[in-house]
C-alpha cells in the first residue's frame, strides 16, 4: 500500500499499473493478485484511506468551531491536505468509477458528510444547501488542482492569499447570527 500511494503521490493515478507496482517491489506482478483483486480494488483500498485521513483531519480540526469558523477550516483543512498529498488527489476524481457501496466511496460520502451538516447549521443569502456544497467543494479542489498542475503563482505567499480571498467569497454566503 506505501509503494503504491508513493507512486500515486509522486507520478499520478495513470502510473499506479500492477506492473509498475511490482517493478518498484520487485515482485511479478502476478503476486499483486495474491493481495487485491484488481487493480481497481488496489485504487479502492488507497482512496478509502486517502478519504479516512482527511475525515480524521476534518472531524479533529472543527471540534468546538461553528458557524463561518468552522467552514473556513473545513475548507482550509481540506486545501492543506490535498496540496500535502502531491498528486495523489487525482483520486477524488476516481471516485465515480466506485460503486456507491465501496468503501472508497462511502469514504468520501463521510467527507461530504460532515460539510452538508456544517450547512445545515447556518443560513445561507441566496444558495440552495446542495448548491453550496458544491461549490465549496468545486472551489477548494479545483483551486488545489490548478495548484498542483503549477498553473498559480509559484509564490506561496501569494497563492496562500488568493485562497483566503476564495473563502472569503465563499464565506460571504453564510448569513452572520
Amino acid at each position: 500500500m506505501t509503494t503504491a500511494q508513493q507512486i500515486l503521490f509522486e507520478e499520478g493515478l495513470s502510473s499506479l499499473t500492477f506492473q509498475n507496482l511490482a517493478k518498484k517491489l520487485d515482485v511479478r506482478s502476478q503476486s499483486l493478485y495474491n493481495h487485491f483483486k484488481n487493480l481497481d480494488d488496489l485504487l479502492g483500498q488507497v482512496g478509502t484511506i486517502f478519504m479516512n485521513d482527511l475525515y480524521q483531519l476534518v472531524v479533529e480540526g472543527l471540534v468546538g468551531l461553528s458557524g463561518k469558523a468552522a467552514f473556513k477550516k473545513y475548507a482550509e483543512i481540506a486545501h492543506d491536505y490535498f496540496e500535502s498529498q502531491g498528486r495523489m488527489v487525482e483520486l477524488v476524481y476516481d471516485v465515480h468509477n466506485f460503486a456507491h457501496d465501496s468503501s472508497f466511496y462511502q469514504a468520501m460520502a463521510r467527507v461530504l458528510d460532515l460539510l452538508n451538516k456544517l450547512v445545515a447549521s447556518v443560513k445561507l443569502q441566496r444558495m440552495h444547501d446542495d448548491a453550496y456544497v458544491q461549490t465549496l467543494i468545486s472551489s477548494v479542489l479545483g483551486f488545489t488542482l490548478i495548484e498542483i498542475m503549477g498553473f498559480l503563482p509559484t509564490d506561496p505567499k501569494q497563492r496562500q492569499r488568493e485562497f483566503e480571498e476564495l473563502l472569503t467569497l465563499q464565506l460571504s454566503e453564510i448569513q452572520e447570527q
